[in-house]
């Protein structure tokens, strides 16, 4: 009886023993170390200009806190939305991120009728890295120094001034529609192809208005090419602490949230999320990385993926009403 006891002890330690030997394996898989290669991320636009300064001065930093190099790819056209539809394919691994955009994430959808992906369900957004505040800048032929005066010049001369921007359906853009509802004002929209030669047209007066990004104007301005008239942020920019923000000026709840931030393809684990999730806390508290983002007009910025998944919610939200409200359509 005894020794029936004993071989059926022996046999269920021996059975036991055997699955947890069969199952470290899979175990150790589960735990392997992230990352183990290259990471990629990917920037809808095409290379240069501030969003360019984001993603590389972070990468840099994330190659030296992660062990594994960044790969920074251009995947430019449809307004942001080709390489944005890339990352919503790519496998959901950790090695695939996409440099999320206001644009093509919380503006598109509205924007276009057969957008490829869904960007509430397709992506898993990790934080946010930067913000690129608008200026609202005039042609010095502009007899306006202030926001109060402007609006006044704009109701005195209906249908007169043209106000430029990066693109039909930009942040710059409907910014301006923004303005025009808000203030009551009739101007006309002028779209170019890309922010550069919206600037050089508003510097040589063939526009008069603009809703410019702080490196895209920041040389003319200060040069006297352009006059700043108030900022489209909830708070100053210190490169120009006497330009108060629109709401500051009289216009309120006028603030245009023109950020930059980090997603993976939904379905990335959750752990993955969060280890990038921390070191993009970390690298965004550099301070020679805050230092130079101040210097090109870039505010440096994070918070939860929680944060920020509420925060696209809200802008997507936000941008749909001002869309639908001006008639834009994407061309």
């Amino acid at each position: 009886m005894h020794a029936a006891k004993y071989l059926c002890l022996s046999l269920a330690r021996l059975v036991l023993s055997t699955m947890v030997f069969i199952s470290l394996p899979s175990v150790a898989q589960s735990n392997d170390a992230w990352p183990s290669k290259p990471i990629r991320f990917v920037v809808p636009y095409v290379a240069g200009g501030a969003s360019d300064i984001t993603v590389r001065s972070i990468a840099q930093l994330l190659t030296t806190s992660l062990g594994q190099t960044m790969m920074v790819e251009n995947k430019a056209g449809g307004g942001g939305n080709i390489g944005t539809d890339f990352v919503a394919k790519a496998a959901p691994d950790g090695y695939t991120f996409l440099m999320a955009y206001a644009g093509p994430i919380a503006i598109n959808p509205h924007l276009y009728k057969n957008i490829a992906f869904n960007a509430q369900k397709d992506f898993a957004p990790v934080s946010l890295m930067a913000d690129a505040p608008l200026i609202l800048a005039v042609h010095p032929s502009v007899p306006a120094n202030n926001l109060a005066e402007l609006i006044a010049y704009l109701k005195a001369n209906p249908d007169q001034v043209f106000f430029g921007s990066s693109g039909t359906g930009g942040a710059d853009h409907l910014a301006g529609e923004l303005f025009r509802l808000q203030a009551g004002v009739r101007i006309n929209h002028i779209p170019f192809k890309g922010g550069a030669q919206a600037v050089v047209d508003l510097v040589a007066g063939r526009t008069q208005l603009e809703f410019l990004t702080i490196p895209g104007g920041l040389s003319h301005i200060r040069a006297g090419r352009l006059k700043a008239i108030a900022l489209a942020s909830s708070k100053r920019f210190p490169l120009f602490p006497d330009v108060p923000t629109m709401t500051e000026a009289g216009m309120k709840d006028f603030e245009i949230n023109n950020w930059y931030g980090l997603s993976a393809p939904a379905g990335t684990p959750a752990p993955i999320i969060a280890s990038m999730n921390r070191a993009l806390q970390q690298a965004i508290q550099d301070p020679a990385l805050r230092a130079r983002f101040q210097e090109v007009g870039l505010v440096p910025m994070s918070n939860t993926p929680e944060e920020f998944t509420a925060l696209i919610k809200s802008d997507s939200e936000k941008w749909q009403k001002i869309i639908q409200s001006a008639g834009v359509t994407a061309e």
